[in-house]
């Protein structure tokens, strides 16, 4: 059986997971990866070896050539991006996670270095399962993060232009330590929305049903693990406790 894992911190918001089955879902500008679902734009050079492929379609028409070029000028690929993922954040929210429980990265960036926990949820739960919906307006769907050292560009599509996922998926091979498995969910299906600058909070119910398992931080006090303790048992659900490894530079379990 397959995992993906969740790093947390225990704070008050994260704590009430346990309650309520709440999930923060970020908007991709509110990540902490500056370069997150942020393509590159094609170049003015790129433009304009369209505009001239275009206009060598019609040898001579010079009304045609006129309207191709007022229509495909340096405004254009601006309009082109804003069209494309200017949006993005009022569209989609990020649930971000893991293959591996035990990276030390991970448990100091997102878990409180090692005072939070990490959830393990069964990848085969109905959770997971992809959903889009007759009129494509509201999905869910699962993607393995992609690592590049190149940014994805935007093509130079004119017939039909459709937003592709690989912006949304695609980081920098800084990042490959993650092993980031990524939902993209429609805002729309949020269970609950709480307002804020610059962005609201978009909370998910992720199931209990759907957790096999819960490791705690090596650092995590004693009152919050009877907490978590305490939930796992009602739950039956299996419980870790993180340790340093006496060998290696790596976490164990116990």
């Amino acid at each position: 059986m397959v995992n993906y894992y969740k790093y947390m911190q225990f704070d008050t918001h994260r704590a009430e997971y346990f309650e309520n089955e709440l999930i923060r879902f970020t908007q991709p500008d509110d990540l902490n990866d500056p370069f997150e679902c942020s393509p590159q734009k094609p170049t003015i050079e790129e433009l304009n070896k369209l505009v001239q492929t275009l206009i060598s379609k019609f040898p001579k028409n010079i009304e045609i050539e006129k309207k191709i070029r007022a229509e495909f000028n340096e405004d254009f690929l601006e309009k082109l991006w804003k069209e494309t993922y200017v949006n993005i954040n009022k569209d989609i929210a990020i649930f971000s996670l893991s293959k591996n429980w035990n990276n030390i990265l991970m448990w100091s960036h997102y878990a409180d270095c090692h005072k939070g926990f990490c959830i393990g949820f069964n990848s085969e739960h109905d959770f997971f399962k992809n959903i889009i919906n007759v009129r494509n307006n509201t999905s869910k769907t699962i993607y393995e993060v992609k690592y590049s050292s190149k940014r994805y560009k935007i093509p130079m599509i004119i017939e039909e232009r459709k937003v592709s996922i690989d912006p949304f998926i695609t980081k920098s091979k800084d990042w490959k330590y993650e092993q980031e498995i990524r939902m993209i969910i429609s805002i729309s299906l949020a269970d609950n929305v709480l307002k804020k600058e610059p962005y609201d909070i978009c909370l998910f119910k992720v199931p209990h049903s759907a957790i096999n398992e819960i490791v705690l931080g090596a650092n995590m006090n004693k009152e919050s693990e009877k907490i978590i303790t305490e939930f796992c048992i009602t739950k039956n659900i299996k419980l870790y406790k993180s340790i340093r490894s006496e060998s290696e530079f790596n976490m164990e379990r116990k």
